[in-house]
């Protein structure tokens, strides 16, 4: 069994192992730990109180820290298998599996749809009016209450009626079953599909009684280019019209060239334009919307002003000439479309308090309700109004800049003090608050709070490229310059408006033009 020694109240044992002591050993790992549980002393066995300890019995202490290593062995042990099972057995359904096949379109048909007994279809397109609703063109078209609440809440699911406009279009469409005759008998209302944006097709169809099955599409447009090559006889606001450009898109290039150019003033009979633009058409070959200016020159007194577009990794895009300078200024000269400068800045009598003081700014007359855009990039210090200026708003920009914007009718939404805004942001518009005798917009500049001419203000341009920028313009130019060279070839281009001489342009009476050219001087 073994033999026992003592030195100084420790006891020392000298045991030779046996494989049935090792067995005994093990069983008394997991023995109760009790008092009542230990087997009995002995004579034989020192316990480390002194006690005596039967052969091959292990003390507490040893137990208790060999559960503990076996608990977290076998947690350990469990956790691994665990994992081993979950990253290598079972399937990941995070991961797509990869395929040489590309993904099927959306289906613009329900499957149950197929499944529908066949009916008699007819449609009708209606336009929806000034402060009008989906709700009322409902019901002002007979459908009833409860049918038109049940399409107009499964339509909620994807696109909120209330963001439609006056001049939507809408397509609805009635049905009769397959054994009736349609021009005798009523039909049900079948539902109804229109386009909020051009990119997005709603369609709703009925399938049952008080159901409806509704697909929201995205239409693919593709992208045409045009071309207009106008002389300029009246205004660039006409010859870009006439050379069948959109509104929205002349509004655009007048923008652009208002960096440089005062249309006001410097606009000559004879001055030649040329813009490339595109248009989107759907896949029936009909105008989706108006697409953007992808170059636009303007020979303005024999100097030429060529800007193009360059989109950037950002995804946003400016206009920039053929050095690398953007066309955009610090500030804009006009911050109004269409407007007319009825006073200058300087000393002028006062045309309500009668005397001669300091015009600050520029007066720009314009009907009431004309949209005001910010003169560039900035951050609102105030939104009030006063006595003298009525409603108006002052921004503050870089450098040392600061613009006020006078008279106005009333403010766009959402403007608050030490909230930012981005240059040609609608922030207001015209009116005739405070002391005014007419409709306008008082426009002033002031540079560290003294006000300056912003008809002789020359700011440097917002941004230069770099050498990659460089080499991304260049090639932009020369899809341009090709574009336009296909176009010419088929002959695609609109055609430049005549030439007139001056004594058939005398007898003729202009028509009012938003930018009019003012009287050539001698």
């Amino acid at each position: 069994m073994g033999k026992f020694r003592y030195t100084a109240g420790r006891v020392t044992r000298q045991v030779r192992v046996r494989p049935l002591d090792t067995l005994r050993r093990l069983g008394a790992f997991w023995a109760p730990m009790t008092d009542a549980s230990l087997p009995p002393l002995n004579q034989g066995t020192a316990h480390a109180d002194g006690l005596m300890l039967p052969p091959g019995t292990v003390a507490p202490q040893q137990r208790r820290r060999a559960r503990r290593y076996f608990t977290l062995s076998f947690l350990a042990c469990l956790f691994l298998a665990l994992w081993l099972l979950t990253d290598f057995v079972l399937p990941d359904a995070n991961k797509a599996a990869l395929s040489a096949r590309p993904a099927p379109a959306p289906s613009l048909i329900m499957t149950n749809w197929h499944e529908m007994a066949p009916m008699h279809r007819r449609n009708r397109t209606v336009t929806m009016k000034k402060n009008d609703s989906l709700a009322a063109l409902l019901t002002r078209e007979g459908i009833g209450p409860i049918a038109a609440d049940a399409a107009l809440d499964t339509l909620q699911q994807v696109f909120d009626p209330r963001g439609l406009k006056p001049g939507q279009k809408v397509r609805i469409f009635t049905e009769w079953p397959q054994d009736s005759d349609p021009d005798s008998q009523i039909g049900r209302f079948a539902g109804f599909d229109l386009i909020p944006s051009p990119r997005q097709r709603i369609i709703l169809r009925r399938t049952g009684h008080l159901t409806f099955d509704i697909i929201d599409q995205n239409r693919p447009l593709s992208d045409r280019y045009f071309v207009a090559d106008a002389l300029i006889t009246s205004s660039v606001y006409e010859a870009a019209r006439s050379s069948g450009m959109a509104p929205s898109l002349v509004v655009d290039m007048i923008r652009l060239f208002s960096f440089n150019i005062d249309f006001q003033r410097d606009i000559r009979e004879g001055d030649q334009l040329e813009v490339l633009y595109s248009r989107r058409f759907d896949g029936g070959n009909q105008l989706a919307e108006e697409g953007d200016i992808l170059y636009a020159a303007l020979t303005n007194r024999g100097k030429r002003h060529a800007y193009w577009r360059l989109e950037h990794d950002d995804g946003n895009a400016a206009f920039y000439d053929e050095t690398g300078k953007s066309v955009q200024r610090l500030l804009m000269k006009t911050p109004v479309d269409g407007a007319r400068l009825s006073s200058r800045f300087g000393m002028r009598r006062h045309p309500i308090l009668g005397y001669t003081r300091l015009h600050r700014g520029l007066d720009f007359a314009a009907p009431t309700g004309t949209p005001i855009y910010a003169a560039g990039n900035g951050v609102i210090e105030k939104v009030t109004r006063s006595r003298e200026y009525g409603r108006f708003i002052r921004l503050q920009h870089s450098n040392g800049y600061e613009t006020v914007y006078a008279h106005l009718s009333r403010f766009a939404r959402g403007l608050k003090a030490n909230a930012k805004v981005r240059q040609g942001q609608i922030i207001g518009f015209v009116g005739m608050s405070g002391l005014a005798t007419g409709p306008h917009l008082h426009y002033e500049v002031l540079h560290y709070g003294k006000p300056v001419n912003p008809r002789t203000l020359d700011l440097p341009p917002g941004r230069k490229l770099d050498e990659n920028g460089l080499v991304a313009l260049q090639t932009a130019i020369a899809g341009a310059q090709k574009r336009i060279s296909s176009l010419a070839a088929r002959d695609n281009t609109l055609r430049s408006l005549p030439r007139r001489s001056r004594a058939s342009l005398s007898e003729r009476q202009a028509a009012p033009s938003r930018f009019a050219v003012p009287t050539a001087r001698p």
